[in-house]
């Protein structure tokens, strides 16, 4: 890149991508520049990052993609940014062959972040500090560390995609006291257990959204087992609720109903069914018809996932 860039006054948006060699100066200044996008670029060394992002004091957005297959000279990637509000990471699952571990991936100082979305770190060690202003949180981290989870108590909107498992999400925080909106993809059965476990810490949640990708022809699991108790969400705030790829399974069926029926606040229902449904299987669609009873507006064939991040 042109050294000239570094010493830009105007300049308020940069995108670096496709290998371009990022070689910071030692003198650098950019003090207009409020979004930053490094795509697959390739630094000098390890610290080249932290010094082009220390020379950015009014930062407000980075966005982060490595990609496996370049070697771009960073094992740690530090974020040292007060001024930053969102942060966009996607580490492309990167493994290095010489020593078995993946990168690690190390969050400081960004005490005013307000959003936080990671992507295909697994195998990451993820530490993320103090951030007292964390609103959403938009992750497929499967198996996220003590540190990484500690921040997220306080998150107000949070979209997971746990692929084989929710325990860490369920068991290390208590209580999410601040959550209003979530989402969850869902790719195997075996978290459907886990829905309601996670509901129940959720105490103030109004918006609940499952995004369903099971495949249906797969084998029945166990039964869900109905919990002994209502999560308080359910019974004093839940407003809105949708389903979107339903097949029509008994587990997914009586965890619909259990909801549906424990929502005494519910004002909106959406439950939409997998694309494979066939026209013998509508009838899927009219048992769920039958299982609501609370006088809200149940749309039982449009869900329309949506999420504010």
């Amino acid at each position: 890149m042109p050294k000239s860039f570094y010493f830009c006054k105007t300049l308020e948006r940069l995108t670096l991508s496709d290998k371009i060699l990022v070689d910071v100066p030692c003198q650098v200044s950019l003090p207009s520049l409020r979004e930053l996008d490094l795509f697959c670029v390739v630094y000098k060394d390890e610290d080249s990052h932290v010094k082009l992002l220390s020379s950015c004091p009014v930062l407000k957005h980075l966005k982060v993609t490595r990609n496996r297959r370049v070697e771009d000279n960073v094992r740690t990637f530090r974020v040292e940014v007060p001024s930053l509000l969102r942060l966009d990471y996607k580490a492309g699952m990167m493994f290095r062959e010489d020593s078995g571990m993946s990168d690690p991936f190390l969050v400081t100082d960004t005490p005013n972040l307000l959003s936080l979305h990671i992507f295909d770190t697994v195998g990451y060690s993820l530490s993320v500090w103090y951030m007292p202003h964390l609103v959403t949180v938009v992750t497929d981290e499967l198996f996220p560390s003590e540190k990484f989870m500690r921040p997220l108590s306080s998150v107000k909107y949070l979209a997971l995609s746990p692929f084989d498992t929710m325990v860490p999400w369920c068991d290390a925080v208590n209580n999410y006291s601040r959550l209003v909106e979530c989402m969850i993809h869902l790719s195997e059965y075996d978290l459907l257990e886990s829905l309601l476990v996670l509901l129940s810490k959720c105490s103030k949640l109004k918006v609940f959204l499952v995004d369903s990708d099971i495949p249906r022809w797969n084998h029945d699991p166990a039964l869900w087992n109905q919990p002994s108790s209502i999560p308080r969400c359910l019974s004093s705030h839940l407003e809105i609720f949708e389903w979107d790829g339903y097949v029509g399974r008994e587990d997914e069926k009586k965890i619909i109903r259990y909801i549906l029926e424990n929502s005494k606040y519910l004002k909106t229902a959406g439950i939409s069914p997998n694309s494979t449904f066939s026209g013998e299987e509508k009838q899927k669609m009219e048992e769920l018809e039958s299982m609501h009873r609370t006088p809200t507006s149940v749309l039982l064939s449009s869900a329309r996932m949506s999420f504010r991040y």
